[in-house]
């Protein structure tokens, strides 16, 4: 019988009795009357929100109120001080998830300022190894065109238009998107982030299930994600928005499915808003647990039951875009979407195929109290996406890849809308883009409102800023650019980039009613022009395309 060196029946020994007090603890969440007697104030936000996500609320006009201050600390130093775990803590939700045993759990449970408290991982259930998030199997498009910049991920672009969004300067760059998911193995060395390294356009990562700020492991699910919006790999692929920056949150236990994972994604959320992120991407789903008393029924679908869902939605309250893949249920026996997909404010997204086919797993709506779901719907049956194990690239199957398509696609489209309404809302820009999606005037259960057309919602906007019926031409432009001006003699011009920055100022004469100025000295991209005269002041947009040789 081979024999184990003294060191490895220490280190054995070690790592049994780690394992066997691991097992004598549970999980539970607290949740608290109140937050009495806090240290906080909604008149010094700055403590607790970052200067971003104080701006975002100022221009969207979101006040601060009571929900944004924090769980009170002094709870939660009462509840370390009877030997428990604090993993996490949720003011929106007024709860703190704990690692107790049941003694501890009773303790605190007899504290005056709380309410009740819940078991949500515990040693009595059965503990399984599962697959989270199979990829549907669908045979590999063989119509797909590649395009030079773009790669195989071209069909999935071009069927949104999202082109021409990047053609216009729209790449995301002004955009904070937190990506929540089960892990991001590899993210950290995968060429397909070699941009994101480089450029520092990874902001912030936090393990909500251990504490830590190391999310490169774990799953390989939240680097395909990522690779959705994130990638910048000329030739092979690029995401629908490269240059925006991230947050990748983990708030997944790998082998299990318990609804603590819903109070780590509350906790995900409320770390994004603080932090000013934009956009949150979650390619998750909530509908039955490893622990049967803690599953739902498709009743529970209706936007208001789910404590993830009401995080969602209370995320969009506070100012944050949040778009959730509706599901791969569609072809089996749950068939609807899930949580938080379901939540009123959530932009949910259905998955179709590259020829615009709804994909058969594709979770359908409507919610339980009658809303039509999924909103909207991007390819997902099959994508490219990034692969972990080649170290490579491929196509994946799942609206866990239609969701941050739509996600990117939403941070180049909100840099567009923001150009004319810059205090807009999250669901302001969600009614937007589906009003305009091809499905608008029939929406339904698969397909939602469709597919949104970054063509057709540059065209609106541009239609809307010309307040005054007066139209540039030809735009896209060139080399130059010309306006009519009836019964005026002179104006005077001021160009500027999409981010507001002041680009050239010129004065022009009108030639029989014809003003004619020159854009050869621009680079291609998205620009606001104001047109001044002695008696009006108008503005709209044009896009500045590469100039024809």
């Amino acid at each position: 019988m081979k024999k184990f060196p003294l060191n490895k029946y220490l280190l054995a020994f070690t790592l049994l009795l780690s394992f066997t007090t691991a097992l004598a603890q549970d999980r539970y969440i607290i949740f608290l009357k109140d937050k009495a007697n806090s240290p906080f104030s909604i008149n010094n936000p700055s403590e607790y929100l970052s200067a971003r996500a104080i701006a975002r609320r100022t221009r969207m006009n979101i006040p601060i109120d009571s929900l944004d201050i924090p769980v009170n600390p002094a709870y939660v130093t009462a509840i370390k001080n009877t030997g428990a775990i604090v993993l996490n803590k949720s003011k929106w939700l007024n709860t703190i998830t704990i690692q107790a045993d049941t003694a501890q759990a009773i303790a605190i449970g007899n504290l005056s300022y709380v309410k009740r408290y819940k078991k949500v991982f515990g040693t009595n259930v059965h503990k399984t190894s599962i697959n989270k998030f199979p990829e549907e199997n669908i045979v590999n498009p063989s119509n797909r065109i590649d395009s030079s910049k773009y790669g195989n991920a071209w069909n999935q672009t071009k069927m949104l238009n999202a082109d021409f969004l990047h053609q216009s300067g729209l790449t995301g760059s002004t955009m904070q998107i937190a990506i929540i998911d089960a892990g991001f193995r590899n993210t950290n060395t995968h060429t397909a982030f070699d941009s994101l390294r480089l450029k520092n356009q990874i902001i912030g990562t936090w393990n909500f299930t251990d504490n830590t700020s190391f999310v490169y492991d774990y799953s390989n699910h939240g680097t395909s994600v990522l690779s959705c919006i994130g990638a910048n790999v000329p030739d092979t692929m690029i995401g629908m928005a490269p240059d925006a920056k991230f947050y990748l949150l983990k708030t997944e236990e790998e082998a299990t499915e318990y609804i603590v994972e819903e109070y780590n994604w509350a906790a995900a959320a409320e770390y994004a808003d603080s932090a000013g992120a934009d956009i949150i991407n979650s390619s998750l789903g909530y509908t039955e647990y490893d622990a049967a008393s803690q599953s739902y029924t498709y009743a529970d679908m209706n936007g208001s039951t789910a404590p993830v869902t009401i995080a969602a939605d209370l995320a969009v309250d506070k100012g944050v875009l949040v778009i959730n893949s509706a599901g791969n249920s569609g072809g089996g026996a749950w068939f609807y979407i899930g949580a938080p997909a379901d939540g009123k404010n959530v932009l949910s997204v259905g998955a179709v195929d590259p020829s615009k086919i709804i994909a058969g797993f594709s979770s359908n709506g409507p919610t339980a109290d009658g809303r039509t779901k999924p909103d909207v719907v991007a390819q997902g049956g099959p994508a490219w996406i990034a692969k972990v194990n080649t170290g490579g690239f491929g196509f994946g199957s799942g609206t866990s890849f239609s969701g941050p398509i739509i996600a990117g696609f939403s941070a180049c489209a909100f840099e567009l809308y923001k150009i004319q309404y810059p205090g807009a809302n999250p669901l302001q820009f969600k009614a937007w883009m589906k009003e305009h999606a091809d499905n608008s005037l029939n929406p339904n259960n698969q397909y939602g409102w469709g597919l949104p057309n970054g063509r057709k919602l540059f065209d609106v906007l541009g239609i809307n800023l010309s307040k005054n019926k007066i139209s540039l031409y030809p735009n896209p432009v060139n080399d130059y650019c010309q306006f009519n001006l009836v019964n005026i003699q002179n104006a005077e011009i001021a160009i500027y980039s999409s981010a507001g920055a002041f680009i050239q100022k010129e004065k022009l004469a009108s030639e029989n009613g014809c003003f004619r100025f020159s854009t050869a000295n621009i680079n291609p991209g998205l620009y606001v022009i104001k047109i001044q005269t002695e008696a009006s002041v108008y503005s709209m947009t044009f896009l500045k395309t590469n100039s024809e040789k």
